[in-house]
């Protein structure tokens, strides 16, 4: 049984917010169940209302925001896009030279989707700061 009850308010970085946003906003288009579909329309609308409470005041910060969401939401486009090839890759047994290349797509577009959530909480002043472990490789 769903209830309000079990929804969970905790601190995040703007950044998250907004990424965690581009990410149903992908959702919203491409899933075509009915029932899946209002679980993500549901929960996109909760933290639109949330990302307007908390930045809204303020119309430049509004549009760089907006920018930066848009490039935020390409970048998860295109990791949406190349863990849907690397997942046909896997289901042939392909790990060849065509699955790696896939593979380092997706690190490298992780990395620019990290940065963009960074540069968000930086123009935001955020105190939560995420952090990556691993090594710079590139």
């Amino acid at each position: 049984m769903q209830n309000e009850s079990s929804i969970i308010y905790t601190p995040t970085a703007p950044g998250e917010l907004i990424d965690k946003i581009t990410v149903l906003k992908i959702k919203q288009e491409r899933i075509r169940d009915e029932s899946r579909l209002n679980n993500v329309n549901k929960e996109l609308s909760m933290l639109e209302k949330v990302k307007e409470r908390s930045f809204s005041y303020n119309p430049d910060v509004m549009e760089k925001i907006t920018q930066m969401e848009e490039s935020l939401k390409k970048a998860n486009e295109e990791i949406w896009d190349m863990g849907d090839k690397i997942r046909e890759y896997g289901d042939k047994k392909d790990f060849g030279e065509g699955f790696v290349k896939v593979a380092l797509g997706i690190h490298l577009a992780n990395d620019v989707r990290a940065s963009i959530k960074k540069e968000i909480n930086i123009l935001l002043g955020s105190s939560i700061v995420e952090e990556k472990s691993y090594k710079h490789w590139k």
